[in-house]
């Protein structure tokens, strides 16, 4: 029988739940902007401040954590929740603006690939969160953080065909050089959230 570790004072699991939405918010937005093929300074612009707030949230949590006695679950797996979420939206907000600097557009097939892999599992992960106090989903957790993991050897998979399509039809080296990195941050993104799942499913062992 899975312990019920839910607390009465839920504050924890109300700001984590409000930072993952807010990191499936900017992924869904990127996604969006992809899509319409623009990238310009207010895209950046908002994508920035979502991770803004997103820092905002993972201070706010620490901050709780400094204050507070007991926690509905260990501290260390509160903290180390928030600030892997955290460094999601961090790596968003690079790509974001990487792609701003290096003057990119938007379009490319495989980048848009990313981006939707990404989005999917931001959201999973906004799931994951959501249910992850009621201890009657547990299961539903779990399935989520599997399909995070199918995502992210998915995004291994785009990596590959998008650095040998690079190599093979770019001609210009600095194109090959910046198409390269974005890639690589993007697939970085998604192991990103793969780390978040894994906590995620520490945190259930714990407490299963």
């Amino acid at each position: 029988m899975a312990i019920n570790f839910i607390p009465k004072e839920v504050k924890f699991f109300d700001y984590l739940n409000l930072q993952a939405e807010n990191l499936m918010k900017a992924a869904a937005f990127f996604k969006e902007a992809v899509k319409d093929g623009v990238l310009d300074e207010a895209e950046v612009k908002k994508i920035h401040n979502l991770e803004h707030e997103g820092d905002t949230l993972a201070h706010e949590i620490t901050d709780m954590l400094n204050r507070t006695f007991i926690t509905p679950i260990d501290r260390e797996d509160i903290y180390a929740l928030a600030n892997q979420l955290d460094d999601v939206l961090d790596m968003l907000n690079a790509m974001a603006g990487r792609m701003k600097l290096y003057k990119l557009k938007p379009g490319d097939e495989h980048f848009a690939q990313f981006i939707d892999l990404i989005d999917q599992a931001a959201a999973a992960l906004a799931s994951a969160v959501k249910y992850m106090p009621d201890t009657k989903r547990q299961r539903r957790v779990l399935d989520y953080c599997i399909e995070i993991n199918r995502l992210e050897n998915m995004g291994d998979q785009v990596r590959e065909k998008a650095i040998s399509h690079l190599f093979e039809t770019e001609k210009d080296p600095i194109m090959v050089i910046k198409w390269k990195e974005i890639y690589e941050v993007a697939e970085g993104t998604l192991d990103k959230c793969e780390h978040v799942a894994k906590v995620i499913e520490s945190i259930l062992v714990k407490h299963g």
